[in-house]
């Protein structure tokens, strides 16, 4: 079935301050654009987990921007956990709460920044940050069952691919500084391991075939000021 074509913003705020007004702030909008066609093909068909984060290039701190709704809760069908989906945001997690374990029903991430998997080919999250500031930004993005030869779902050795991930997770980084019309393009650093969590981003990209694919645009602009609309889908 068909889906409808459209862009769909989210809003989140990031790394703000209770101190600060909106004149000291600015926006930093991510556009992306998915491929609906390279998701398909995976043997369960479902649209990516992804994640995006903010580091602090002075203070080394992070910040969750968005997270897709089940990892961000733990809510996976048939699943009590899927620690593999997006391992790198899970030490961001654990950086941000201090706390070790995975995130859950009971105890999920912070509604703020958990919201369901975007199925239009194009979306865009914008996070609020004070006007000037520095930071290193982070995209990890991962489809379940997209194996390969390299990522099967036996490997040779025989150890099965209980969790069904397939190719794991892969990671963009870029950076920016927070002044209006600074525009960025972030590269792919590294994936993180197919069968087992680790928070460790591993630059070893050999067997990452299309999951490279699957988010085929990442753009973070700098927009003056922000905007406090909430969201909407523009089709």
């Amino acid at each position: 079935m068909k889906y409808a074509f459209g862009i769909l913003f989210l809003f989140l705020t990031a790394c703000s301050n209770s101190e600060s007004n909106s004149s000291d702030m600015n926006t930093l909008l991510f556009s992306i654009r998915q491929e609906r066609d390279i998701y398909d093909r995976s043997d369960y068909g479902e649209p990516p987990q992804f994640a995006i984060w903010l580091e602090d290039k002075i203070t080394a701190s992070v910040q969750t921007v968005f997270v897709t709704y089940r990892t961000g809760t733990g809510d996976f069908v048939g699943k009590v956990e899927c620690p593999v989906s997006l391992p790198a945001w899970i030490g961001v997690f654990r950086k941000e709460t201090g706390r070790n374990d995975l995130p859950t029903v009971r105890k999920p991430a912070a509604n703020a920044v958990t919201g369901a998997t975007p199925k239009v080919p194009e979306f865009s999250v914008k996070a609020k940050v004070k006007a000037g500031s520095e930071w290193n930004y982070f995209v990890e993005v991962n489809v379940s069952g997209d194996y390969n030869e390299v990522f099967p779902s036996i490997k040779y050795y025989g150890d099965l691919d209980t969790q069904g991930n397939g190719q794991p997770s892969i990671i963009y980084k870029g950076d920016i500084t927070a002044n209006p019309g600074t525009r960025s393009t972030p590269r792919l650093i590294g994936r993180t391991e197919q069968l087992y969590l680790s928070t460790e981003i591993n630059p070893d990209l050999e067997g990452i075939k299309n999951a490279g694919d699957v988010f085929s645009k990442i753009v973070v602009t700098c927009i003056e000021g922000v905007n406090e609309n909430k969201g909407e889908t523009i089709n």
